[in-house]
């Protein structure tokens, strides 16, 4: 069951000098349900960047969000960052600019609230 979903955002991985250089304007869905956090390219400009190792396209556990916040706003859109935990170890902060990001943050917290153990 989705709760959020936002189709045209714009998310850039910090992974390296590369993939902080791509743009991913309006081509990417963000969605998020109690389990899982997804991102996920569409459109004919996300068909050409994913062939360009952007590091966009991921599906988390939301037990796999280390932490999450608000940066700023940027042209209209809330800047959020968001860290996972990436298979293989290690970690991978995530920039999303979304429309809704108050919204975003809101849900993720409240999931992240309910885990057991916390």
């Amino acid at each position: 069951m989705v709760v959020f979903r936002e189709r045209y955002a714009m998310v850039q991985s910090q992974k390296n000098a590369w993939t902080r250089m791509i743009s991913s304007w309006k081509c990417v869905e963000v969605s998020l349900s109690p389990t899982r956090l997804r991102l996920k390219l569409h459109g004919l400009m996300g068909l050409l960047l994913k062939c360009f190792f952007t590091d966009i396209e991921h599906v988390v556990p939301t037990g796999r969000v280390v932490s999450f916040g608000r940066n700023r706003k940027y042209l209209g859109y809330d800047e959020i960052y968001v860290i996972i935990e990436i298979p293989g170890g290690g970690t991978r902060k995530l920039l999303l600019y979304l429309e809704r990001g108050t919204e975003f943050i809101e849900i993720l917290r409240s999931y992240r609230e309910e885990e057991p153990g916390e």
